[in-house]
Order: C-alpha cells, then sequence, then structure tokens
C-alpha cells in the first residue's frame, strides 16, 4: 500500500506565506526597482571581479601560490554561480513568477554563502583586518538585507513599466 504524496503547502501558499501580508491599504513598494538594480549592479561588480581579474583576487585572499593557484577555479565558478542566481531573481522579478520564494531563496544562499565565506575565503585576511575587509562584509550584509526586503515586500512590486523605473521615487 502505497502512501499518496502531495504536497503540504502550495506554492502560491508558500509565496502568501513568505510575503508580508497585504493591507487593507495596498500601496505599491516604490523603492523595490532602485533595490533590484543596486542588486544587478553590485552583482555585475563582483561578477567581472570574478571573472576578468581571478588570479588578482586569489592573490589578495591567499598569500600562499599554492593556496591561490588551488582557489582559482573555485573563484571563477562562484562568479558563474552569482550570474545564474541574480538571472534567476531578475526573470522572477520579470515574470512575476513566485518572487517572494526566489527572493527567499537567494536571501538564505547569501547568509549561507557569507558564513562559508568568512571561514574559508575571508579566513587570512579577518587575520589582518582593514577597511577593505569592512566594507566587503558590510556589502554582503547590505546584500543580504535588500534580499530580505525584497523576500517580504515581493508583493508590493510595480506594474508594468513602473517595474522598471528606477527613478520611481520621485514620481508623483
Amino acid at each position: 500500500m502505497a502512501l499518496q504524496r502531495k504536497p503540504l503547502v502550495t506554492a502560491h501558499e508558500l509565496e502568501a506565506l513568505l510575503a508580508k501580508p497585504v493591507l487593507a491599504t495596498f500601496t505599491v513598494d516604490a523603492y523595490f526597482p532602485f533595490r533590484l538594480a543596486i542588486l544587478v549592479f553590485f552583482s555585475a561588480i563582483w561578477f567581472v571581479r570574478l571573472t576578468v581579474f581571478t588570479q588578482d583576487v586569489a592573490t589578495d585572499l591567499f598569500s600562499n601560490p599554492a593556496v591561490q593557484e588551488f582557489m582559482m577555479p573555485a573563484l571563477y565558478f562562484r562568479a558563474w554561480i552569482l550570474f545564474v542566481f541574480i538571472s534567476a531573481g531578475v526573470w522572477s522579478y520579470k515574470n512575476g513568477k513566485f518572487p517572494a520564494i526566489v527572493f527567499g531563496l537567494l536571501f538564505v544562499l547569501s547568509l549561507f554563502n557569507l558564513l562559508f565565506d568568512i571561514s574559508v575565503f575571508y579566513s587570512e585576511k579577518l587575520t589582518h583586518q582593514d577597511a577593505k575587509i569592512t566594507f566587503i562584509l558590510m556589502g554582503r550584509i547590505l546584500v543580504s538585507y535588500i534580499l530580505f526586503l525584497s523576500m517580504r515586500r515581493a508583493h508590493r512590486i510595480p506594474q508594468g513599466r513602473d517595474k522598471w523605473n528606477i527613478f520611481l521615487p520621485f514620481k508623483k
């Protein structure tokens, strides 16, 4: 006798649970396109940095040349993973297909990635703290917070042409 397997929560129900409940006075989040632009901008910079300047990044992170050579493919791979994840977020935003779920997954992945990076990639840099590593970590935390806000406000994404208008907060 086989048990029937059905999901306990559908994708639409999970989407509604992840996004904040809609209040009676529904308002569009005018800053959503701006936050998405920030995510795409910094991800593009990080992608170019990890793909074009992989050797420089490895040299900056690790003092041992053997470790640098060993970690270069991992850094290059991480750049393409970043590209795939941000592309998934932009696709979800564009099509309106479960943006709360996608941004929630990106949020969780960014937190786990940050913890992994602190223990593997930044461990040597953290022994000799400087302003650069502090700003990188603060930027990573800011990106995670933006992903959290995007998950919680996914039901307030602007519609139509306003979806891509980064100057929407200044529109009257």
